[in-house]
C-alpha cells in the first residue's frame, strides 16, 4: 500500500501553466484542459521543474520523518524518465534514468528518489524530465508517494470568513468540495459569514458548516470559526483562509501529508501569489521590524520574504531552498496546530489588519514554535499595492501601536517620529482624510484596552468608515492609467526648498497673501515619491500613484490642515503623559483579550458548561 505525498498537479488556465510545467523548445505541449493529460510527440519533452511540481525534498527531510519516496507516473507509449536535483547556487545533478517501453495508462511506472534521511547528502529541489520515445505518448497523471505510515492522523478545520464576497467564497468552496482525493481526508469547512449574505442552500454539502455572524471584521470571523471548530474537539489543525483567494487544492493536499509525517508541531504559512501577475510570488511570510532592503532593524517595519520572485526562472525556485526565519503569515493560507490556539489563546480583537502578524508572533515568542512556508504552498490573491482604502489608516495606526505595545518592541522617541513622519508626509501632499485616519487611530490607542472591550466593533468601522469621506477637499480615481511620457521630470529639492516646505507644511502655515493659485503634479512610483516640496505655496497637487493606477486630486484647506495639527500636538502631549500608564495597560490587558471567556462575550455565544 503506498500513500500519496505530492500529487503532480495540472494547472487549471493556460496562463499558469509554467507554474506546473516546463517544455521543450521545438514547440507548444498538447494539453487537454479538461482532462489534464498532456501529449507529446516524438522526443518532445516535458519537465516539472516548476515551481508547484519541484519536490523541495530538503524541506521534507528537516520537517517530517519521510524517508522512501518515489515517483509514480501513468504513461501511455515509449518514454525516458530523468530525475535532476539542483540546489541554491549548485549546478544541476543527475539523480537517475530509465527507459520504459509500451507504457499503459493501467499500469504505473516506479522511479525511486534518494533517501530523504542522509544527513550526508546535499538536499535541494528535484524535478523529472519526461522525453517521449514513440511517434506519440500520453503523460497522464503522477506523484510522489511512500509506502511509510503516516505518524498520526490529521483531521482539518477550514475556515474561511467572508464579507459580502459571495461569488469568490462559493468558487474557494466548490474547488475544494470537486477535489477526489481531497475527500479522503478528514476535513470541514467552517464558512464564517460577516456579512449574512449567504445561505446554506448554496453550498448544500455536508461538509460545509455556515456560521452567521456580526460584522466583526477578519479577527472576529476568524475567531469565531477558532472558537466553533475547537468547541468540537474534532480538529487537530485549523486552516485559516481568506475569501477573496484563487486556491488549487493540491496546497492543502500537502498540508495533510506534512503534517501527518511531522515529528514536531509547527504553523505553516501558505505564500502569497500576485493575482494580477500570476508568475509572481508577492511574499513567503514576514520578517517583523525589518527593513524589506536590508533587513536591518527598522521600527514598524515589515519585509515581505522573497517578494517579487519570478517563478518562472530556475534560480529564483533555487532561492526558495535558502529557508527565511518566518515571524509570520498572511490569513490568506495559515495553518497552526489546535493545541496552540488552546495555549496561546485566540485572536486579538483588531477587527482587521495587524492580527495575523500579533498571531504570528504570539506563536513564535510565547510558544517558540517555528512558522514555516513550504515552497509550493501558495495561494493566489489580490495584492496589497492594488488596494486604495484610505480607511486602512486607522486600522494600520492603532492596531501596530497595540501589538508593539504587547511585545514591548514600541519604543516613544521611534512611535512618535514614525507616526508624525506619516502624518506630516499627509498634510504636505493635502491628504486630509489619511491624515484623519493617523490621528484618530493614536487617539484610540491612547483610549486603552477598553476601547476594544466595550465599542461596538460594526458601529465603530462604520464611523471611521465615514470618518474617512470627510473631508471633500480630496477626489480618487482608482484604475487610472496615464502614459508613463507624462511623467514630469524628476527633480532634487535644494536644502532651503526642503527647509520652507517642512517648515510652512506647505504653505499651511504661511498667510493667504503669499499662495499662488498653481497647481503641481506628482507622480510616484515604488521607487521616487515625487519632490514633496514642488507643493510648496500651491492649491492643488495631483498625484499619480503608479503601482495601484490610482489618481489622487487634493485641495489645500488651511483650516482642515491646522485643526488637524492641533489634535496632533494634544496627542504629544498626551500620550508624554500617559505612555508608560497605557503600555502597561494593554500588556496587562492581552492574556484577557484573546482568552476564551472574553470571546465567547464578544461573540455573544454562550458561556461553556
Amino acid at each position: 500500500m503506498y500513500y500519496v505525498v505530492n500529487r503532480i498537479n495540472f494547472p487549471r488556465t493556460e496562463d499558469t501553466f509554467d507554474l506546473y510545467f516546463a517544455n521543450s523548445k521545438s514547440g507548444d505541449i498538447d494539453v487537454d484542459w479538461e482532462t489534464g493529460k498532456i501529449s507529446l510527440a516524438q522526443n518532445e519533452i516535458v519537465s516539472t521543474n516548476s515551481y508547484f511540481n519541484s519536490f523541495y525534498e530538503s524541506y521534507y527531510a528537516k520537517y517530517t520523518t519521510l524517508n522512501s519516496l518515489y515517483y509514480l507516473l501513468r504513461l501511455n507509449g515509449d518514454f525516458q524518465v530523468s530525475v535532476y536535483r539542483e540546489g541554491y547556487e549548485r549546478e544541476r545533478e543527475l539523480l537517475g534514468q530509465e527507459t520504459f517501453k509500451q507504457c499503459q495508462i493501467t499500469d504505473g511506472v516506479k522511479i525511486a528518489l534518494p533517501a530523504l534521511q542522509q544527513s550526508h547528502t546535499l538536499q535541494g529541489r528535484i524535478y523529472l524530465e519526461i522525453q517521449c520515445l514513440s511517434d506519440r505518448g500520453i503523460f497522464v497523471e503522477g506523484a510522489i508517494v511512500t509506502e511509510e505510515q503516516p505518524l498520526r492522523n490529521i483531521s482539518l478545520a477550514i475556515i474561511s470568513c467572508t464579507f459580502k464576497k459571495e461569488a469568490y467564497i462559493k468558487n474557494t468552496v466548490k474547488t475544494i468540495l470537486q477535489d477526489s482525493l481531497l475527500a479522503n481526508k478528514s476535513w470541514q469547512i467552517f464558512v464564517v459569514d460577516n456579512g449574512q449574505t449567504v445561505s446554506q442552500d448554496d453550498f448544500n454539502n455536508d461538509k460545509l458548516h455556515l456560521i452567521p455572524n456580526e460584522n466583526l471584521g477578519g479577527s472576529g470571523g476568524f475567531t469565531k470559526g477558532m472558537v466553533t471548530a475547537l468547541q468540537s474537539e474534532c480538529y487537530t489543525h485549523l486552516l485559516l483562509m481568506d475569501d477573496d483567494i484563487l486556491l488549487d487544492t493540491e496546497a492543502i493536499y500537502r498540508l495533510f501529508s506534512i503534517y501527518e509525517y511531522a515529528e514536531a508541531d509547527f504553523a505553516v504559512a501558505g505564500s502569497m501569489l500576485d493575482l494580477y501577475k500570476k508568475h509572481i510570488l508577492y511574499e513567503a511570510g514576514a520578517a517583523y521590524d525589518k527593513d524589506p532592503q536590508s533587513f536591518k532593524f527598522s521600527p514598524f517595519r515589515v519585509a515581505p520574504l522573497k517578494h517579487n520572485l519570478e517563478l518562472q526562472k530556475t534560480e529564483s525556485l533555487n532561492l526558495l531552498l535558502s529557508e527565511d526565519d518566518v515571524d509570520y503569515g498572511g490569513f490568506w493560507f495559515f495553518a497552526v496546530p489546535s493545541q496552540f490556539v488552546k495555549e496561546i489563546g485566540f485572536l486579538l480583537p483588531f477587527f482587521i489588519k495587524i492580527d495575523d502578524m500579533e498571531f504570528g508572533l504570539r506563536i513564535k515568542r510565547q510558544l517558540s514554535k517555528q512558522i514555516v512556508a513550504f515552497p509550493s504552498i501558495a495561494v493566489w490573491h489580490e495584492p496589497f499595492y492594488s488596494k486604495v482604502i484610505v480607511w486602512d489608516g486607522y486600522y494600520y495606526t492603532r492596531n501596530n501601536l497595540i501589538a508593539r505595545t504587547i511585545y514591548g518592541t514600541i519604543n516613544y522617541t521611534n512611535t512618535l517620529f514614525k507616526f508624525t513622519k506619516d502624518f506630516i508626509y499627509s498634510l504636505l501632499v493635502f491628504e486630509y482624510n489619511y491624515a484623519e485616519m493617523i490621528v484618530r487611530g493614536f487617539e484610540d490607542y491612547l483610549q486603552g484596552p477598553n476601547l476594544l472591550k466595550k465599542n461596538s466593533p460594526e458601529k465603530l468601522h462604520r464611523e471611521i468608515v465615514q470618518l474617512s469621506k470627510s473631508y471633500k477637499t480630496q477626489t480618487l480615481q482608482p484604475n487610472y492609467c496615464l502614459d508613463t511620457q507624462l511623467s514630469p521630470p524628476r527633480t532634487k529639492a535644494k536644502v532651503w526648498q526642503k527647509f520652507l516646505s517642512l517648515l510652512t507644511i506647505n504653505g499651511h502655515l504661511l498667510p493667504n497673501f503669499i499662495h499662488s493659485d498653481g497647481e503641481v503634479m506628482l507622480w510616484q512610483n515604488s521607487a521616487h515619491a515625487g519632490t514633496l516640496s514642488r507643493v510648496f505655496r500651491k492649491n492643488k497637487v495631483t498625484i499619480y500613484r503608479e503601482e495601484n493606477s490610482c489618481l489622487l486630486q487634493n485641495e489645500l484647506d488651511k483650516s482642515i490642515g491646522i485643526n488637524l495639527i492641533k489634535r496632533w500636538l494634544k496627542i504629544l502631549i498626551t500620550s508624554t503623559r500617559k505612555w508608560s500608564v497605557i503600555n502597561r495597560e494593554w500588556k496587562s490587558a492581552a492574556p484577557e483579550l484573546t482568552s476564551t471567556s472574553f470571546w465567547q462575550h464578544y461573540l455573544k455565544l454562550k458561556e461553556s458548561n
